[in-house]
Order: C-alpha cells, then sequence, then structure tokens
C-alpha cells in the first residue's frame, strides 16, 4: 500500500510539474507576443523611413538611397526592405534572394514567414500613395536570434523550476515527517497498551487526531470494562458450582452401593469432567477487577524464582535453563507465570531427571520448549492429548491436566502447541506465540 508522505510527494509533483510548464511556456509565449508587437510598431515606422526616402524626379519616384539604414545594405544583416511602384527596389542586403511581399490586410499579422539563410522574418507591409503613385513598402527583420534566446531562457526556466520542484518536495518530506511526529508517539504508546505498559493514550495530540485518540481510549476503558465482567462473571459461576458439586459428589458417595459398578463409573467420570472444567474456568478467572496495569512477564526477574520454586519440589530433578538475554515479554506476567507453572510441573513430574527449558524472542513472537527425559508421548497418542474435555491423566501415562489449561492459555493468544519426541527421549513441548495484543480470555470463556 501506497503510503501517505508518497502519496502527497506525488501529488506535489505532478502539481509542480504542470505549474513549471504553464509558467515557463506561458511565460516565454507571453513575452514573445509582446516582443513581437513592440518589433511591429518598429517596422511601421521602417516603412515610415522608407517612404521619406522616396524622392521625386523628372521620371517620377525614386528611391534615395543616401537616407536608407546602411543596415540594409550589409548582405543578409537581418534587415530587409521592398519597395513596390512604377519600378521595384529591394535591399542589397537581400544579395540574390527573392522576397515576395506579404497580403495587406486591415490587421497585419505578427507570424513569422522564412527568410534567408534559415532566419525567421518578421514582416510588416503597407500601402502608400505618395505623389500620384502607388506604393506598397514592405520590411522585414530577423526573429531567429530571439528565438533562440526565448528557446535557452526556456530551458532556464524549466531547470530552475526543477530545482524547486526538488526543494519544495524535500520541504514537503520535512514538514509532513513533523507533523507525522503526533502519530509515530501515538504509534508508539499503541505498542505500550498492547503489551500493557499503559491503559490509555496521551490525549497531548494536535485538534485533528484529538477525536480519534479519545475515541481510541473510550473503546479501550469499554473493552477492559467487558474484560472485568467476564472474569468476575466466570469466577462467580465457577464458585457458584462447586457447592453443587461437592453435594452431587456426596449424595453418589452414599449411593455407591445401590448403584451398579457401570453406571457409577459412568456417573463419577461426568462429575470428574466437570470438576476439572470447573477449575480451568477459576483459575483463568484470578485477575482481580481493581488492578490497574497489566504487569508484563521479565524472564530475567520471572523465570528463575519460578524455576527454584519447582527445583524445590522436585530436589532430584535436574532443571536446566539455557541462557537467554534478559528481556520483557509483551504477555501478561500471570498468564505466562501460569503457562510456566504447568509445563515445568507436568516435565518435572514425570521426567526421571532432568528437564530443559528453551526460549527465543524475535520479529515472529515467542518460541518456548521444555523437554524432559520421561516416558513421552506416543505419536498416535499426541492428538488425543490435546481434545478439549479429555481426561489426560486417565488415557494417557505421565501427563495430566496440565496440559489442557496451557492449550487454553496459548489459544488466548492466537498461538499454537505442538508435541513431540525431545532430544532427551521425552516429551517435547513447543509453544509459539505471536507478538499481538491478548485476546479476550473471559469472551473466550463464554
Amino acid at each position: 500500500m501506497i503510503s501517505i508522505g508518497r502519496r502527497l510527494g506525488v501529488s506535489l509533483l505532478l502539481i509542480m510539474l504542470c505549474s513549471v510548464l504553464l509558467i515557463g511556456q506561458g511565460s516565454v509565449w507571453l513575452y514573445d507576443r509582446a516582443q513581437r508587437s513592440y518589433l511591429m510598431t518598429l517596422l511601421q515606422g521602417e516603412t515610415d523611413s522608407l517612404l521619406a526616402a522616396m524622392t521625386p524626379g523628372s521620371n517620377g519616384l525614386y528611391l534615395d538611397l543616401g537616407k536608407v539604414n546602411p543596415d540594409y545594405r550589409r548582405p543578409y544583416s537581418g534587415r530587409y526592405f521592398i519597395v513596390e511602384g512604377r519600378e521595384r527596389w529591394r535591399s542589397r542586403s537581400l544579395w540574390d534572394t527573392r522576397l515576395s511581399a506579404t497580403a495587406i490586410t486591415d490587421k497585419p499579422t505578427t507570424e513569422l514567414v522564412p527568410g534567408p539563410k534559415g532566419q525567421q522574418l518578421l514582416v510588416w507591409s503597407q500601402q502608400y500613395r505618395s505623389h500620384g503613385e502607388q506604393l506598397i513598402i514592405t520590411v522585414a527583420l530577423d526573429y531567429q536570434p530571439l528565438l533562440l534566446a526565448f528557446k535557452q531562457a526556456r530551458w532556464w526556466l524549466w531547470g530552475l523550476g526543477g530545482a524547486v520542484i526538488g526543494i519544495a518536495l524535500m520541504l514537503q518530506q520535512g514538514v509532513l515527517l513533523h507533523a507525522l511526529r503526533p502519530l509515530r508517539r501515538t504509534r508508539r504508546e499503541l505498542a505500550e497498551w498492547r503489551s500493557g505498559e499503559r491503559l490509555q493514550l496521551s490525549e497531548s495530540v494536535p485538534l485533528e487526531l484529538q477525536p480519534l485518540v479519545t475515541e481510541i481510549n473510550h473503546l479501550g476503558r469499554q473493552i477492559e470494562r467487558v474484560l472485568e465482567r467476564s472474569r468476575s462473571s466466570a469466577g462467580d459461576l465457577g464458585h457458584a458450582l462447586k457447592t453443587p458439586l461437592a453435594v452431587l459428589e456426596s449424595r453418589l458417595d452414599n449411593l455407591s452401593s445401590e448403584l451398579p459398578p457401570a453406571q457409577l463409573l459412568a456417573l463419577q467420570e461426568q462429575l470428574d469432567l466437570m470438576h476439572q472444567q470447573l477449575e480451568r474456568t477459576l483459575q483463568r478467572a484470578r485477575l482481580a477487577p481493581e488492578q490497574q496495569r497489566v504487569e508484563r512477564f521479565h524472564s530475567g526477574t520471572d523465570l528463575p524464582p519460578l524455576i527454584a520454586t519447582l527445583q524445590s519440589l522436585y530436589p532430584q530433578r535436574d532443571i536446566q535453563l539455557r541462557p537467554q538475554p534478559d528481556a520483557s515479554w509483551p504477555y501478561d506476567r500471570e498468564d505466562m507465570q501460569e503457562l510456566l507453572g504447568n509445563l515445568l510441573d507436568n516435565a518435572c513430574k514425570f521426567s526421571q531427571a532432568r528437564v530443559e527449558v528453551r526460549w527465543r524472542l524475535d520479529a515472529e513472537g515467542l518460541l518456548l520448549q521444555v523437554a524432559d527425559d520421561g516416558p513421552g508421548i506416543a505419536p498416535e497418542a499426541r492428538a488425543g492429548v490435546l481434545e478439549r474435555g479429555t481426561r489426560l491423566d486417565q488415557q494417557v501415562p505421565g501427563h495430566g491436566l496440565g496440559l489442557g489449561i496451557v492449550l487454553d492459555l496459548v489459544q488466548a493468544y492466537a498461538g499454537k502447541l505442538t508435541l513431540s519426541e525431545a532430544e532427551l527421549g521425552g516429551l517435547l513441548v513447543e509453544v509459539r506465540l505471536p507478538l499481538r495484543a491478548r485476546l479476550e480470555v473471559g469472551a473466550q470463556q463464554h
């Protein structure tokens, strides 16, 4: 998609090009018209001078060359005349070139006619009557030097116009970058909002951006209220169901001697399934409504205490953390603690002696790997482990409810969870989370 700066630059370039062409070409054309009109006035004066040089003689009028401008006697000087009457006189500057008089009109034309040596002539022709004789006097002036000057001036104008366009484009880009600085700041604030470092955008923005920022802040507050309501509702629902479930379990225990074993087992399985789903709901509803800021997980400060806690719970296990630079993960701190806690607890519980934790944060997102040297999971059983509602701890030896909770968290972040065989021989759990805002978990739970 084309950027705003490039689109404005292209628009300005087209406008400036049209302006330079119109101004440059128009200026030369207007000056050319004015110059021709001025020279036509001078040529009209030349015809008057030639008329004054016509002297009466015994055989009628003749042209007194002593009264004629010397330029008319120099060959191809660019100044020419023809006088047609009883006789025909022509300037010596024409040399052997023939030059016909133009037709006499009420409005003499300023168009150019070809002349000797490739010249372009501006011609004026006028009809007179002197001493009883009819005369047609035509004078011409070479306009070619002015045409060359106009051409050179046109190139200069276009060159200067091109320089002006370049300067204007650079100035426009500078002004645009300065004008878009509030947008870049707003973009950074949105990134901080996405990662949980702020809850609203700064409203110290230009008037043009203030309605947008106000609406975004309003939307953010509305989303936060929806999240709080959904989490509160999930927690309330979970707590409300705990008592009826406990009553059902108690009644089932009392009726265990009266029911057939198969029926009793089926009812117990359904109660266990309801209990597992209830525990997931309560774990997802842990965030208090009065919390004012979502805290981010930091690998340097949050990961070592978590590993130390699990190491104290499983002293016979060697938990190795592959060293990575301390970094702040753009995800909720409690979500990551819950995810890592369940993965490490599963790995420690069913490993023989060793657990490895690796992670990498790049432009794609977070890649988290937890491997153990335990019995692992057979390839044909891995898909069933991740099915929602499956009693993992009974169907697959070695890994229980923790993977289901991890799967819920990964899906909440639009991530991906895969199971494979680790190099240590046990299970390798690989979690990929994209760099994106935390989805509304409460909405998914409803």
